[in-house]
């Protein structure tokens, strides 16, 4: 099981996925981790700390699964194919993930000053792999956030579409969409 620490971010994650923000009390996080609420307050000082931390975590963990493996002596399109795999898996992995960043990006605590210092300490290895692209010629000629975009992101809507059984997706259509995704980046 895990730590006392680690279960409290996870409920803490699950219930603003599925309840909100406003829903949301550090009794029923308490509830949820099977912790005593003071035992929050050893780790957390207090809600905003505590939803902070789960979204920087959680950055902080899907870098780490999305650059899993990623050699940058690799063809560009090898390198691309690892990213998005590992973008797709650790997406289906983690459905929660996805609906807590949605509540959180549309709540108070969001400031772009912040994603952005995140971003930068956290995916710059992707940004440099679509701007290496760029410069070279092989990707469009838009900014590196604009192609991680294109890229990647649509793959948060799917996975929420296919995790709530709107989309049935299976490896071949995999295939298909990470082809698309490269050819959507790709200057033609």
């Amino acid at each position: 099981m895990a730590n006392k620490r680690e279960r409290i971010l996870n409920a803490a994650e699950h219930l603003i996925a599925h309840r909100g923000f406003q829903g949301v009390s550090m009794q029923l996080v308490a509830q949820e981790a099977e912790v005593a609420t003071g035992t929050i307050y050893r780790y957390f000082r207090d809600k905003e700390s505590l939803l902070r931390c789960v979204h920087e975590e959680r950055l902080q963990e899907a870098s780490l699964a999305l650059l899993k493996g990623v050699d940058t002596h690799n063809p560009c399109f090898e390198q691309f194919r690892v990213l998005w795999q590992n973008c797709l898996h650790y997406l289906l992995g983690n459905a929660d993930c996805l609906l807590y960043r949605v509540q959180y990006e549309a709540s108070p605590l969001f400031s772009r000053e912040e994603e952005e210092r995140m971003d930068e300490r956290y995916f710059k290895p992707v940004f440099e792999f679509f701007e290496q692209g760029r410069e070279a010629g092989l990707f469009r000629d838009l900014p590196a956030p604009l192609l991680g975009f294109l890229a990647l992101e649509n793959l948060m809507l799917l996975t929420q579409k296919h995790a709530r059984g709107c989309l049935q997706l299976n490896e071949a259509i995999f295939d298909e969409l990470m082809n698309a995704a490269w050819n959507a980046i790709l200057k033609h």
